[in-house]
Formats: C-alpha cells, structure tokens, sequence
C-alpha cells in the first residue's frame, strides 16, 4: 500500500484555538488550553494516521510581538515552523478585525508561496451567521488559500472536513511515525504541561504568567 504524509504547521495569533483544534483533531489531550495568551511555549507535534495517510501536526506559540527573551524564544519557534512545514494551518475567530499578528503572518507566508488552510474557529459562539460570512470574505481577499473552512474545536462541528482537506495536500511518501504515535512528547512533558495549565486556571496575580513546570520522578501507583 503506498502511504502518503504532510507536515502540518498550526499557526496564528494567541487565544483562536490552535490548541483546541490540534486536541479535538486527535481526540486526545496534547496541548493545554487556557484564556491567558501565550499558554503554548514551545512546538508540540501531534500526529494522525488514517488509514494511508500521515498528518504530523505541529502547535506553535500564538504570534505576537515579544517584550522579553522568553516572547523572543516563542516567536523563533513559529518562524522555524513556517519553514519546515508542507503545509499550514492557519486558525483565525470567526468574527471581529484583522490584527496586526495576522496581517504579519499573511505577509510572511506569501513571502514563502506556502500551501495554507484557513481554518475559522469557534462557529459555535456566533449569533449572527453573516459575520462569519464578512470574515470569511476579509481573507480571502488577502490570501490564496488551498481551503476554508469554518470549525468549532468545542463542538467538533467541521472537523472532519478540516482533517479531509489537510489529507488532500499530503504527498506520496513514507510515515514517519509509527501509525501508533499521538505524539513525540514524553509523559512527564505533558504532565508537567497538564500541571502548568491548572495553575494558569486558577491563579492570577498570585503565580507570574512566567510559571513553569519541571517533573523529576514519576511513578505508577500500586492497583
């Protein structure tokens, strides 16, 4: 059977779901989600194989411009994505302006003629269809995206026909996973990364956004 695979990069500014979209597309928790900016800090590949095809997903940082070396450090990481992905995945709300993270984001991957999916996320909060409509509408007009499509990470609504035209763009080629693998993180990462996101829950002033999480030992309890 001749395999196809795509390298998939998640892109786009802080809090539109990029994570959200990663963890409903695989149907497994990899990537936390929380309401402050910047919740994701570094790359997490997710990977889904279906049938002949691999798609090895990759979450980066929201795009935005860095006040200090850690912001700095999350924007070279969504650079480095831009570069070493196939194709991208660029999540964007279903309602409101252009942000200036946007507009830099457009530019950047014109500048790569890269192969991009617009995904439109979080249908499930908008009354008015016809804003979605004007959106929609907004991007299109400044790029020449491969595809559209409006999806709820919540609800799951559109997500198949999101995953359907990813596996369009994959190319005839090797997995590169094992059909298997969810992820290549460890599961001390993505503990320390699940206890991260509790405390940017439920903390505020008490816990500086900078919070971090290192995991020395794990063990299983006796049954």
């Amino acid at each position: 059977m001749s395999t196809k695979s795509a390298f998939v990069s998640i892109i786009g500014v802080p809090n539109v779901g990029k994570s959200s979209i990663l963890n409903t597309v695989l149907g497994e928790k990899i990537a936390i989600t929380s309401s402050k900016p910047q919740t994701t800090r570094t790359r997490i590949m997710g990977v889904l194989t279906d049938n002949d095809v691999q798609l090895v997903f990759t979450d980066t940082p929201g795009y935005f411009k860095p006040k200090n070396k850690l912001g700095q450090q999350m924007v070279a990481a969504v650079g480095e994505s831009l570069s070493a992905g196939d194709v991208c995945l660029f999540v964007t709300e279903s309602k409101g302006k252009l942000k200036p993270g946007e507009e830099e984001l457009l530019a950047k991957l014109a500048a790569r003629k890269a192969r991009v999916i617009l995904a439109v996320n979080k249908i499930d909060m908008l009354e008015d269809k016809s804003e979605l409509l004007q959106r929609i509408a907004l991007f299109a007009s400044l790029y020449d995206f491969e595809a559209v499509v409006p999806v709820s990470a919540t609800t799951g609504e559109n997500i198949c026909e999101l995953v359907s035209e990813l596996k369009k763009l994959a190319e005839e080629g090797p997995f590169y996973f094992p059909e298997d693998t969810l992820t290549d993180q460890p599961e001390k990462v993505i503990a320390a990364e699940i206890i991260r996101e509790k405390m940017l829950r439920l903390l505020s002033k008490e816990v500086p956004h900078g919070v971090a999480v290192s995991i020395e030992t794990m063990r299983e309890r006796p049954s």
